[in-house]
């Protein structure tokens, strides 16, 4: 894989903000509320992100499953899965 894609993506993901979490869900027609949005956004800070880390993304997986709810956790992995191609 590119590290430089890798690395834009993880740069991404580690300062999205909640309009941009929002827009990006709509632009793929995955339904995502901005309170939901809000939620992702707060567990995605509490660490720093890295795409080609399997581990690290399945545990925030599970995080967001449990803080939030199956929805939120599968919308995410929905858009984690359109990058899917690009990671190892």
């Amino acid at each position: 894989m590119n590290v430089f894609i890798q690395q834009l993506i993880n740069q991404k993901i580690n300062s999205i903000t909640v309009p941009e979490l929002v827009k990006q869900a709509e632009k793929n027609q995955i339904p995502l509320t901005e309170s939901q949005a809000k939620k992702v956004v707060s567990i995605l800070k509490t660490e720093k992100i890295d795409v080609g880390n399997a581990e690290q993304v399945e545990r925030l997986l599970t995080k967001l499953q449990t803080e939030t709810d199956s929805h939120v956790a599968s919308t995410i992995q929905q858009l984690l899965q359109q990058y899917s191609h690009l990671l190892p």
